[in-house]
């Protein structure tokens, strides 16, 4: 039998839509707060939302009737024709967010109009109003959710910890206030304030107030303008671009949304500037035609359909590439003259001439090349026959440190037997600091080296609570950090291989943090962290290697249980034979 569901229980499957995490509410009435026309906008969290969100503003505030209206399945002021939805300008439209976020959870509202002496406070919960109330209260709305997911348990139970459902609180609060500069926003977590971000009409401002001096100075400018869309907005320096993906924004019409295509668009430039697995910085914000565009395809507006999608591509691309060549963000060419003959200029310098005697060459004068018996006396340096390095060193001996080669400090050759060893200095090193790095893990041993003096560092909202998650899994992996306060961090101590610079601690924490960021199951979760770790010791601080460093290279390599492979199975090492030389001559 076919019958329509109550209305209690449609709300409660829109809700389902509507309101999957505290975030969703957050982000609902935020917008609801701009589309109001707020100045300013407070957003007060108690227990990641979970218990307590509270949004107030000061933009144009309800009547009595529109303040029972609200709550109502879709009552709303944004559209009333179907033409209306081929040029929507305002965040909300649909109507769904207030009645569904009061099908989950208990709502109080006080809300004013600048005309009104007084003002209107509506308690609501899943049985629809519970009480209407006159009150004195400023003009604008309040909102308070309290208990989300109260009569919802299986919702609340699949929740996250509080670190990672405020980290979603924090991502929805910044996508709105990157856009919106002229509003003053504030978010405050368990009474601390975390932003409080000042109006200002200085959209680069806004992202310095957001993301530091260190991130807005390498920011350059993206503008284009064509009859398909205006482009503007930044692009961060391809040296800045990291491993997490935190500072990433496309906006259209002023509304933030998701999209692998435009995002591939942004990044295809910089594939020849930046490292395998980095992200550039991008705040991208397109204008076009309202009709040209479908924001009504996801109940949570973040997927927005194209009409010009290919060629907006192409454009946003194009438009990257030519701020990346004004800027000359091209590849630097790595002149290393460490180790390099001096090559002296034949010339005439005062009238002078400069004369150059022949070059004294030291040579053993008893020996004979052609003498095999010169080569009896050469030893393998590898040969020991109580440890064992696996098949290639039975059949293949490295020679002495004096024969090694140093390419361009990225690779290692040495000769052997059947021809010549090619080793991957980088994966190299990748392989120790796994191996050493799990056997502290599982040993719960952790090695750490003390910083010269103890480091500072200033993060985001989301990434010192991401930071400040698991303390015993950070120290346990041979970092000493501490909260000084306001977001920042002090850095006491770093895992043994580790770079202590400035400039390498700042990119070591910012991998760690993208570490723990990745959902890993708890079983593998030592191998899989002891692996990114090595990834990330391996990339930074990598000193300017000689014969005796490389040497020791070789020899910790081969040490290692599995010196061939890397944790992921890139291969570390590869055989060059005399028979591949002579087909290549």
């Amino acid at each position: 039998m076919i019958k329509v569901l109550p209305q209690n229980i449609s709300n409660l499957i829109a809700a389902g839509e509507v309101v999957s995490r505290p975030a969703s509410a957050v982000k609902e009435l935020v917008e609801n707060a701009i589309d109001a026309g707020a100045g300013s906008v407070s957003v007060t969290i108690t227990d990641a939302g979970k218990t307590l969100i509270q949004v107030m503003d000061n933009g144009c505030g309800m009547s009595a009737a529109e303040a029972e209206l609200c709550f109502e399945r879709h009552a709303t002021s944004k559209i009333a024709s179907a033409e209306d939805l081929e040029r929507i300008m305002t965040y909300g439209f649909r109507g769904e967010a207030l009645a569904s976020i009061a099908a989950v959870a208990q709502v109080t509202l006080k809300t004013r109009r600048a005309d009104d002496e007084i003002g209107t406070q509506v308690e609501v919960n899943e049985s629809g109003i519970k009480s209407r109330t006159s009150v004195s209260t400023p003009v604008g709305s309040r909102f308070e959710i309290r208990s989300l997911f109260y009569n919802v348990p299986a919702r609340r139970k699949f929740l996250k910890s509080d670190n990672v459902e405020m980290r979603n609180i924090i991502q929805e609060f910044l996508r709105i206030a990157i856009i919106r500069p002229q509003v003053a926003m504030k978010l405050y977590s368990n009474g601390k304030e975390i932003y409080n971000l000042h109006s200002t009409p200085n959209l680069k401002q806004r992202i310095l107030d957001i993301y530091g001096m260190n991130l807005a100075r390498e920011l350059v400018p993206v503008k284009v303008d064509t009859t398909v869309v205006r482009l503007s907005g930044f692009i961060g320096n391809p040296e800045d671009a990291q491993k997490r993906q935190n500072c990433q924004y496309l906006f259209v019409n002023g509304r933030y949304f998701r999209s692998p295509f435009f995002h591939k668009a942004v990044c295809m430039p910089y594939e020849k500037l930046i490292a395998e697995g980095n992200t550039p910085a991008y705040f991208i914000f397109m204008e076009v035609d309202p009709e040209k565009i479908d924001v009504n395809i996801h109940p949570a507006k973040t997927e927005i359909k194209f009409e010009d999608e290919p060629m907006i591509f192409e454009i946003l691309m194009a438009a990257v590439r030519e701020s990346l060549g004004k800027n000359d963000f091209t590849p630097s060419i790595d002149f290393d003259m460490k180790g390099a003959p001096e090559i002296p200029v034949v010339g005439k310098a005062h009238n002078q001439e400069f004369h150059y005697s022949a070059p004294q060459i030291d040579y053993d004068p008893l020996f004979n090349p052609f003498d095999e018996k010169s080569f009896e006396s050469e030893k393998p340096i590898y040969v020991n026959e109580s440890t064992s390095y696996g098949r290639i060193f039975e059949e293949e001996t490295i020679a002495h440190d004096n024969r090694i080669l140093i390419l361009q400090n990225k690779f290692i050759v040495t000769p052997v037997k059947s021809g010549m060893m090619v080793i991957d200095v980088k994966r190299a090193r990748e392989r120790i600091f796994y191996e050493e790095y799990l056997k502290r893990m599982v040993e719960r041993q952790p090695v750490s080296q003390q910083t010269l003096f103890p480091q500072t560092l200033k993060l985001s909202g989301e990434d010192f609570l991401t930071l400040m998650e698991q303390p015993d899994l950070v120290a346990n992996l041979g970092f000493d950090i501490r909260d000084f306060g306001n977001s920042t961090i002090v850095i006491y101590a770093l895992p043994d291989g580790y770079s202590t610079d400035p400039e390498s601690v700042k990119k070591e924490i910012d991998s760690l943090i993208a570490t723990l960021k990745d959902d890993m199951p708890m079983d593998d979760s030592c191998q899989k962290m002891a692996a990114k770790l090595a990834q990330n010791a391996a990339s930074c601080g990598m000193e300017r290697l000689n014969g005796e460093t490389a040497q020791l290279l070789v020899d910790k390599l081969f040490a290692c249980m599995e010196p061939n492979m890397t944790p992921d199975g890139r291969r570390c090492t590869t055989i060059v034979t005399l028979e591949d030389l002579e087909k290549k001559l």
